[in-house]
């Protein structure tokens, strides 16, 4: 009985013994075939309680978005301290947007408002400076952006504002509720390690494109039906939103003598081509088109550069443009936004 509990025993180890060499050759493998995993440091980026916009950063923080140092000044933005107002010879710009304009998995310097704030210095005549404020904050929609732009204007008094507009803010104005420490949580934490093993992603990643193609989930074709145009009440509500909004930051912008400008952000599959509904990018033209608003679009840039960087426009294992989208992003609205800054 002892004998035969002894080769049970030996049989499970060799078992175990074989499954971890098994696991650790194939992560091996797939690591010298596909993208290094994103490395997650903590804490991730802290928020509070805001009444009017439901969440916010924390003010005077250091800690990560994913191992990319994040910290915040005073107000609770992504960037320093600035004086109020501007110093003379100033070209103030206000950055507004979501966690494509706040820069998810990136430096700040590798940011497209901190890219284009590279460009024009580089550009500028020399009595000239320009300061391009980073106010993005991940998970904000069209209906706070409007909000935060009004207290912005106040505490930033700039010249010009840019509003970095991606296809998740076509969204009516909802309750949000606050969870305290959203980002930092065990299971989020159990989560990103887990994600930090190339084998574990791409079955990860295997499993939700097998899940989207068998039962699509409600918010994937949501996406979808926005990028193609199919009718649906939600987008619809999400539409007259935008507009709303749009126009709001318009016409407070006009009242503080301000210049303002959209800047339309694709998704991925846009870029690439596995996407070619054109609705999405339609419909915004003609809200900003019949609000007099000034908007660029950086899906044909993006496009053509696609054809050169491919997919090292955007962060690995992630959907946020990476350094060098973020820089044609730049060179694009530094390219479109001279003729405003001009006068």
């Amino acid at each position: 009985m002892k004998y035969l509990s002894k080769i049970s025993y030996q049989n499970i180890l060799l078992l175990i013994g074989s499954v971890t060499f098994t696991f650790i050759l194939a992560e091996l493998a797939l690591r010298s075939l596909l993208p290094a995993p994103i490395i997650w440091k903590f804490p991730q980026e802290f928020y509070v309680h805001d009444p009017e916009i439901g969440f916010w950063l924390e003010a005077n923080q250091e800690a990560f978005t994913h191992d990319k140092v994040v910290t915040t000044n005073s107000i609770g933005i992504r960037d320093s301290e600035y004086l109020h107002p501007p110093p003379t010879n100033t070209y103030r710009i206000l950055a507004l947007g979501d966690s494509q304009t706040f820069g998810n998995g990136l430096d700040l310097a590798d940011t497209w408002p901190k890219q284009l704030e590279t460009v024009l210095n580089r550009e500028a005549k020399k009595y000239l400076r320009f300061e391009v404020l980073n106010a993005g904050i991940p998970g904000s929609a069209t209906w706070q952006h409007e909000i935060i732009l009004q207290r912005m204007i106040h505490n930033y008094h700039p010249d010009m504002v840019i509003l970095g507009f991606y296809v998740n803010d076509v969204s009516k104005r909802v309750p949000v509720e606050f969870k305290k420490d959203n980002t930092n949580t065990l299971k989020l934490r159990i989560g990103y390690t887990l994600k930090q093993s190339a084998l574990l992603l791409t079955f990860r990643s295997a499993l939700a494109s097998l899940r989207q193609k068998v039962s699509p989930d409600s918010y994937y074709l949501w996406q979808i039906a926005l990028l193609n145009g199919k009718p649906d009440q939600k987008i619809e509500d999400g539409w007259k939103q935008v507009e709303k909004s749009l126009s709001a930051m318009k016409k407070t912008s006009e009242e503080n003598n301000i210049a303002f400008l959209v800047a339309s952000l694709p998704r991925r599959d846009q870029v690439s081509g596995n996407q070619p509904g054109e609705a999405y990018n339609i419909r915004l033209e003609s809200i900003a088109r019949q609000n007099g608003i000034s908007m660029k679009s950086m899906l044909e840039a993006l496009e053509a550069s696609f054809k050169i960087y491919g997919k090292d426009l955007f962060i690995p294992w992630d959907g946020h443009n990476s350094r060098i989208g973020n820089s044609i992003i730049a060179q694009e609205i530094a390219n479109f936004t001279r003729t405003s800054i001009s006068k």
